[in-house]
C-alpha cells in the first residue's frame, strides 16, 4: 500500500510547522541501515505523544492529528496511535540509502513549503524487489506519504544548487494488534 496526500495540514499550521523546522538542533551519524554505513541528519522526538511533549516536539503532532481524521487511519488501516516519531534531513552530497523500516506503516510529511521540486529530496518507494520504483512521491511542503513499511525506500537526493536542508517529519505506525502484542516492542 502506498499513498500520497496533499494539503494534510490548514495551511497556516503547515506554516508553523515549516518555520519551526528551521530551528532544530540536528544531529549527524544517523544511519537507516546499520549495515551500510551511509549516514543523515536526525532527531528522536519520541515514542509516544506525552514524550514529544516532554521533549518539546508538540509541534509535530497536529500532523498525526490530521492524518488520523483525513487519512481514516483506524478504519483504513487499523492504526490508532503511532510509536516513534522522529525528523530526518539530508543536504547535497548525503547519499540515502534503500532500505526498510520497522513496524506497520511508515507516514512521512513533508514539511517545507518553500521547497522547488527541481531540488529533488522526494522519496522512491519500491516494490518488493527492491530493484523496481513502485511510486515516486515528490517532495512538496504539507504532502504526507503513507506506505507499508516493509516496502523498501529511500530519499532522492538532493540537487548541487539546493541551498537548504531536506528535512521530513517521520511516524512509524503499528496496527491495533501491534499494539496489544509489542507494547515496548522498540525503545532508542
Amino acid at each position: 500500500m502506498i499513498e500520497v496526500h496533499d494539503n494534510l495540514l490548514e495551511p497556516h499550521i503547515a506554516e508553523l510547522i515549516s518555520d519551526y523546522m528551521k530551528d532544530l538542533q540536528w544531529k549527524f551519524y544517523y544511519h537507516s541501515d546499520k549495515e551500510i554505513p551511509s549516514y543523515h541528519w536526525h532527531i528522536f522526538c519520541g515514542h509516544n505523544e506525552s514524550e514529544a511533549k516532554m521533549n518539546g516536539f508538540e509541534m509535530f503532532l497536529p500532523i498525526w492529528q490530521a492524518a488520523q481524521y483525513k487519512l481514516k487511519l483506524k478504519e483504513n488501516y487499523d492504526v490508532s496511535q503511532w510509536k516513534r516519531l522522529y525528523a530526518n534531513a539530508h543536504t547535497f552530497g548525503v547519499e540515502p540509502n534503500i532500505h526498510k523500516d520497522d513496524g506497520d506503516f511508515t507516514m512521512i510529511y513533508y514539511p517545507d513549503m518553500d521547497w522547488k521540486i527541481g531540488w529533488g529530496g522526494g522519496t522512491f518507494v519500491y516494490k518488493e524487489d527492491g530493484v523496481t520504483v513502485d511510486r515516486v512521491a515528490e517532495y512538496r511542503g504539507n504532502r504526507v506519504l503513507l506506505f507499508t513499511a516493509k516496502l523498501p525506500h529511500q530519499a532522492q537526493t538532493v540537487a548541487r544548487l539546493c541551498p537548504k536542508l531536506r528535512t521530513c517529519i517521520v511516524f512509524k505506525l503499528f496496527t491495533t494488534q501491534a499494539n496489544e502484542d509489542r507494547l515496548d516492542f522498540y525503545k532508542d
